[in-house]
Formats: C-alpha cells, structure tokens, sequence
C-alpha cells in the first residue's frame, strides 16, 4: 500500500532505523530493504502461524518490486513451530543446517538478509541466527506482537531459553531496521495484547509521567476496542488508531533513548528491567500458564510495593500503578483470581522464588539488583538497587 506521507521514524544508536505505522508489510518494506539494506539474499523467517496470512502477500509484493527495479535479488522462506519451546538450542541448529544445506544454492553468504517476522520468541532466538551465522549477518526486526513492538525487538538483545533460565545464552547485534506494522496489531489476540500493555505501562512508570496520565485516561477506549474478536481485521482498531500508535512510540521512543545511551546495560538500560526480578521468577515457576508481561505485571506492583518498604516511594503511587495496570486487565497479585485458575493453583513457596531471583543476569554476584519506583515517572537511582533477601521476603 502506497504512503501518502512518509512513516514516524526513530533514531537508535545514531541512526533512523526504527519506522513505526500502518501499513508498512508488503511494498513499503521491500523497497525499503532493497534502498536501505541491499541484498541478493533475503531468508524470511517466521512461524507456522503467521506463515499462510503473511508470507504469500509479502512474496508477491516481494516478486513485483523486484521486478520493477530489475533487482536480482531472491527471497527465501523458513517457518518454525510457533511458542516459547522453539526458542532452543535444538531449533537454532535446524536454521543453521537449513542456511547451510546445498539445496541453497547459490550459497547464503555473508552479505545475506535475515528477515525476522514474529513476536518475541521469533526476535530474540532468529537475532541471535543472525549473530552467529557466518560469524555474523545483518537481520531486521519485523514485531507482530505489542510486546515485541515496544521491547523485544528493539535493542539487540537476542537469546534462547536452557534449563536453567531463560535468555541466557546469546549475544547483542543490533537490527539493521525494525519495521512496526501496528497492523498486526488487529489480529492479535486480545490476551496478547493486554500482555504487552504491561511493557508500555512499565515504560511510562520508569520515565515518563505525562505518559503514564495517557496510559490513565484512555484506558477504558483502548480495552473496549482490544475486547472485539481479530477476526473483526483492519477495523478492529479503527476507533483508537491514533491512540495506539502514540502509546506505542512513546514506548518506542524511551526504549530507543535507553538503549543509545546504554547499549550494553551498564547501568541505565537496566532501569527496563523494572517489575522483571520479580516477575522473572514467577515466570520461571508459572511458564506457560501465565504470559510474561502478566508476571511483570504481577511483578511492577511486587517492587513498588518493596520501593515502599525500604522508605522511597508512597503508597499512593503503589496503588495508582495497580490501578493502571488492573484498568488494562492486567493481574496485580500472585493470589489475583485468574491467575490462580489458569495456573491451576500451582504451589510454590517463597524460597524458590527467591532461588529463581538468583539467576537473574543484573544481580552482582549472589547479590540480588532491583529496579525501585521513587514515583510515578522516575526512580530511585538510575540503575538497579542492591536489595537484601530478607526485605524481598
């Protein structure tokens, strides 16, 4: 579809290389990519779920654009099974074998294209494909997920899942572009979509007030909207369109800001971790039951409640931050009704939450770092805090 007027787009690390609108999967992103990103290899990769909605329009706007520039490059397609247990040592192998194999030919190289299109799990585990393959490729960022828009995606943080934790092995190499299309947005099932408004609320609580106020005020329009079933298409959103895509950037905008000024989490960058110790603990022992923006969620309201008890923040802006969260259908307690149902009440104590805290990648040793809230929009230090094991108790 042609633009009557050019995509929003976002400088990261010194360079405009996030585009936000409708509208951008098929022609836009094709020429895009052949201008900006040039290749005679682009490898698609998504999951067997987006695959048959999304792939065969892309080929042909993919095919025609080609043709009209007498381009010679080619596209070539991969899918995996779609969820969290792709995101393997096992399923990274199998796209490096399939990259490798002879039937390529003539061969993926370096100069080669990864295109990632999926949610959060495709990002992070085909980025980090991308990082190693051929000691390294360029590859683009296409979200289909909320979460993915406004976190994952952008950054260049990839990784896949082991035992042991998830995230924990993989490297950080930055997108050459991230494309949001927030069309994909109208087919996002309505859980999905209130599981990445927990990233958007964090944003807006570590930094930004004003868009916290935002958040407040247009809760009520953006759920009734998100309430109507994907199968509605393109007009599911129609009544909020301009909302979503403000809310969007300026989760977009932050997440960007941070990630230039601390690519590689010094210190700043883990301020977007807030609500994430908590919260990745009750993801490692509720996974898959319970999605991970419902355990930061969970999570934000268990360190702002903390951030209260060691004296810096009110209780006030603990419960202004739940009350946010709750108007966006998100859980606020382990003990919250849904989430005892969906994770059939599984039992659990605090010592092995406290024990899962102990992998986390920001703790300084067996020390445990916590992002504390000092207020709506701000918090206590510019980095994680140091936190005692008997407070988090």
């Amino acid at each position: 579809m042609n633009h009557s007027t050019e995509p929003t787009k976002v400088s990261i690390l010194g360079k405009e290389n996030i585009v936000v609108d409708y509208n951008l999967w098929g022609t836009y992103i094709v020429h895009d990519l052949l201008t900006n990103v040039p290749s005679a290899t682009y490898i698609l990769i998504t999951d067997t779920n987006l695959h048959d909605k999304y792939v065969p329009p892309f080929e042909a706007s993919f095919s025609d654009v080609v043709a009209q520039r007498r381009s010679n490059a080619r596209l070539l397609k991969y899918q995996i099974p779609p969820g969290e247990t792709s995101k393997s040592r096992v399923t990274k192998a199998d796209i490096e074998d399939w990259l490798l194999s002879d039937e390529r030919d003539p061969p993926c190289d370096t100069k080669s294209v990864i295109i990632a299109l999926g949610g959060g799990v495709i990002g992070d585990m085909i980025g980090f494909v991308a990082a190693t393959f051929k000691r390294g490729v360029r590859f683009v960022q296409v979200p289909t997920s909320l979460l993915a828009m406004v976190d994952s995606s952008i950054g260049g943080k990839t990784a896949i899942d082991t035992p042991t934790g998830k995230n924990l092995i993989g490297a950080f190499w930055q997108p050459s572009k991230i494309y949001i299309d927030l069309n994909f947005l109208n087919t996002l099932p309505t859980r999905e979509f209130i599981n990445g408004m927990a990233e958007v609320i964090k944003t807006a609580a570590i930094w930004d007030e004003e868009e916290f106020e935002r958040l407040e005020r247009n809760a009520s329009h953006v759920m009734a909207a998100i309430r109507a079933p994907p199968e509605a298409g393109d007009q599911r959103l129609s009544s909020v369109q301009s909302i979503i895509k403000s809310l969007v950037l300026g989760s977009v905008k932050v997440k960007a800001h941070v990630v230039s000024e601390d690519e590689r989490e010094g210190g700043l960058r883990n301020l977007l971790n807030f609500g994430h110790s908590i919260g990745h603990a009750y993801e490692g022992i509720l996974t898959p039951q319970i999605l991970h923006g419902e355990c930061v969620s969970i999570g934000m309201v268990l360190e702002a409640a903390l951030a209260r008890h060691l004296g810096v923040l009110d209780g006030e802006a603990v419960a202004r931050l739940a009350k946010c969260l709750s108007s966006y259908g998100l859980p606020t307690s382990p003990s919250d009704s849904v989430v005892r149902r969906r994770s059939a009440n599984k039992h659990y104590t605090v010592n092995q939450l406290v024990s899962v805290m102990g992998a986390d990648k920001k703790n300084d040793g067996k020390k445990k770092r916590i992002v504390l809230l000092a207020g709506i929009g701000r918090t206590f230090k510019r980095e994680a805090t140091v936190v005692s094991d008997r407070d988090i108790r």
